[in-house]
């Protein structure tokens, strides 16, 4: 029962090394992980932004924000997208050892190679 086990896996990683599944599948989670940072970190950056342009505007000096109403309702949703992206990037990089042995980027980089060898009629 062990042998079919591992005869399984090792037949389900080598279909995923010979289809472009793993590699796209990988290449979608590291985008979903930037975009779910990019979003996570633009809250408290237009925040910030916004609160030092009022205080160039107005003449006082620019001083941080502080945490008032409004940043302490933002803090959840920024540190869940922050938490995703970290999700995301964890599948990535488990998914790409298991499939190629190396981590997502070597494993995308070295996708790109044989991709770029191969000619697809």
């Amino acid at each position: 029962m062990l042998q079919t086990r591992e005869l399984m896996q090792n037949s389900l990683c080598k279909t995923l090394i010979d289809s472009h599944v793993a590699a796209i599948v990988i290449a979608v989670l590291i985008f979903s992980a930037l975009d779910a940072a990019f979003m996570g970190l633009w809250i408290p950056a237009f925040n910030i932004a916004l609160t030092l342009l009022t205080s160039v505007a107005t003449g006082i000096p620019p001083t941080l924000p502080s945490f008032d109403n409004a940043t302490r309702v933002l803090l959840p949703s920024t540190f869940s997208l922050l938490f995703v992206s970290l999700v995301y990037l964890l599948t990535a990089w488990i998914l790409s050892r298991w499939v190629y042995g190396v981590g997502p980027i070597h494993s995308l980089g070295s996708y790109r190679t044989k991709l770029s060898r191969k000619t697809h009629v």
